[in-house]
């Protein structure tokens, strides 16, 4: 017997049911997986909502680092070129340095060699002041031979202090007119000449080369002693000066002219009231000679007093004064002192003129050989008197 054939439409029932079950559970499939996803969609909006608050909070955080970082990296722009310009400071700093150091060694040298040139210094001026001192003792026993009268000393003394220091004005004047007095006129004129490029005074030398020149060449002596009177207006030194060549040349109202100049610059001059009244005498005025030669002798104590006048012109003024007064037996005691002061032919000269000059004013030339005899005969001729 033949198996029953299936029948179709519990086939199609069967089907519809298994196709209803699958779908019933396809749909709860469906249905749970839908509640599933609403729910996963729920869970993933609410986490994305948080990722998205996180995200912004991490972008602001971001934010606020890129500025911070900003801010660290303008800082480190800054520091750089504070940085650079300190390197550039401290470059310029160790230049200065390196400078400074260079200087430092330099002034140390230059130091060094002013410590050297110092010591040199101190060295020679201990003996330039060693040599001054020396000079100025010679010169100070020259000076005071030479006012005593005593010429050969004076000028042993001023050419050793020449030879220490031979561009000393002073010095050389002061020999020059030692050997003026001495009679040595060569010698004298080259001292003078010399002291006057080491800037002695123009005047003092024309005054002292007049003086040399006045025996042997007049002319010239006058010409030098008009020369002090220029260059040395305001010193009355020059004025007797010219005054007395100009009496030796017979012009006697210039040469008053020139001593009242004199006298008008300097009133405690002893020479210059002497010279007057010498001039006077020659004038026939005796009064006005004795006045001016008491004036002379008031003159004459104050600057004895200050070792002012040389002994032997003191005692030529004196000698005048007692002259004119006709105190012929007190002349006599001036007149040896003027012998035993006299010290050389030059002076004894210079005396016996203005002696002779005064006797020969008063018609007195027959006192003459009282008065210069003894002195005409041991400087002028040789001959001791």
């Amino acid at each position: 017997m033949e198996p029953d054939s299936p029948d179709p439409i519990q086939i199609a029932e069967l089907v519809i049911a298994w196709s209803g079950g699958i779908i019933a559970a396809f749909a709860l499939l469906v249905t749970a997986l839908t509640v599933v996803f609403v729910f996963a969609g729920f869970v993933g909006v609410r986490e994305l909502r948080t990722i998205r608050r996180t995200g912004a909070r991490a972008r602001l955080e971001l934010d606020r680092q890129r500025v911070v970082a900003e801010e660290i990296v303008a800082q480190a722009d800054r520091a750089i070129d504070q940085a650079e310009t300190l390197s550039a400071q401290a470059d310029t700093l160790v230049g200065r340095v390196e400078t400074a150091v260079g200087r430092a060694e330099r002034q140390s040298e230059q130091v060094h060699l002013l410590i050297e040139d110092m010591r040199s210094r101190l060295s020679d001026f201990d003996h330039r002041l060693t040599t001054q001192v020396e000079v100025s003792y010679l010169f100070n026993q020259g000076e005071a031979a030479y006012w005593e009268g005593y010429y050969e000393k004076a000028v042993e003394c001023l050419r050793r202090a020449v030879e220490l220091d031979p561009r000393n004005p002073r010095v050389r004047y002061r020999l020059g007119r030692s050997l003026t007095n001495l009679g040595e006129d060569a010698a004298a004129e080259e001292e003078l000449t010399t002291a006057m490029s080491h800037r002695l005074p123009t005047d003092a030398a024309d005054r002292a080369l007049a003086l040399l020149h006045r025996y042997a060449r007049p002319d010239r002596a006058l010409a030098y002693a008009r020369n002090s009177t220029k260059h040395g207006p305001h010193d009355a030194q020059n004025w007797n000066c010219l005054g007395l060549l100009l009496r030796d040349n017979g012009d006697f109202t210039a040469a008053r002219d020139a001593h009242q100049q004199a006298n008008r610059l300097d009133q405690e001059l002893v020479s210059t009231p002497f010279f007057l009244a010498l001039l006077a005498a020659h004038g026939q005025a005796l009064p006005h000679a004795r006045d001016r030669s008491a004036e002379a002798i008031s003159r004459l104590d104050s600057s004895e007093r200050r070792a002012k006048i040389k002994p032997m012109w003191a005692s030529l003024i004196r000698w005048t004064d007692e002259v004119l007064r006709g105190n012929y037996a007190e002349a006599d005691l001036h007149a040896a002192v003027l012998y035993q002061t006299c010290q050389s032919s030059r002076r004894a000269r210079e005396i016996c003129d203005h002696m002779d000059f005064l006797l020969r004013s008063l018609a007195r030339e027959e006192h003459r050989d009282r008065y210069l005899g003894a002195i005409e005969r041991t400087w002028l001729t040789g001959r001791p008197g």
